[in-house]
């Protein structure tokens, strides 16, 4: 026979309540202004049920990140120019439209005064979403769609350089001639010739 479960049962949709909330209050008040209670306020459970399941703010808003900004994988068999195309819409999706370059920009800021925050959310966040972009690129270079001697991690940076110059540095909005324009200097600068 086995023995009861003491405490109430798991409330299965507080995990998505707390990450969404989370990831809206970043959005709004950033790093700094974000608080458990806050968030445990607005998602409706106690301050221990966010701490059991994320035990300081840098494990909960790594994960709202995780969350608010998921990236599928491309289809392996995408060609280059295709794959280039769906790198950039899919960075704008994932850093502009969903507010997460604000929430990055109070990440650099609070950096200083947290050591180790940026280092947590490029080996927990980007570095995965990095090798899946860094392996579509091998793959172009392997089928003979680009150069050799192209640097995958250069490519990453050129695009995501360029989305977080044009939205966060000049302010400018994303119209489809902007994307058309990144995939197409992009793309010149890395096609097989």
């Amino acid at each position: 026979m086995s023995s009861p479960s003491r405490g109430r049962p798991r409330d299965a949709g507080a995990d998505d309540r707390i990450l969404a909330t989370t990831f809206d209050q970043l959005v709004t008040v950033g790093y700094a202004g974000l608080s458990i209670e806050s968030v445990a306020a607005e998602a409706g459970v106690a301050k221990t049920t966010i701490y059991r399941r994320y035990p300081t703010k840098r494990d909960l808003v790594i994960a709202s990140l995780a969350q608010g900004t998921p990236v599928p994988s491309p289809p392996p068999e995408l060609p280059a120019r295709e794959g280039l195309s769906w790198l950039v819409h899919t960075m704008v999706t994932v850093l502009v439209e969903s507010g997460a370059v604000r929430i990055l920009s109070s990440l650099i800021v609070e950096d200083a005064r947290e050591p180790g925050l940026l280092d947590t959310f490029r080996a927990r966040l980007l570095a995965p979403r990095r090798e899946m972009v860094l392996e579509m690129l091998r793959r172009g270079i392997e089928r003979g769609e680009l150069r050799p001697n192209v640097d995958p991690l250069v490519v990453t940076e050129m695009v995501a350089g360029a989305i977080f110059g044009h939205h966060v540095i000049l302010g400018l909005p994303t119209t489809e001639a902007w994307l058309d324009s990144l995939v197409e200097h992009v793309w010149g600068a890395i096609e097989v010739r």
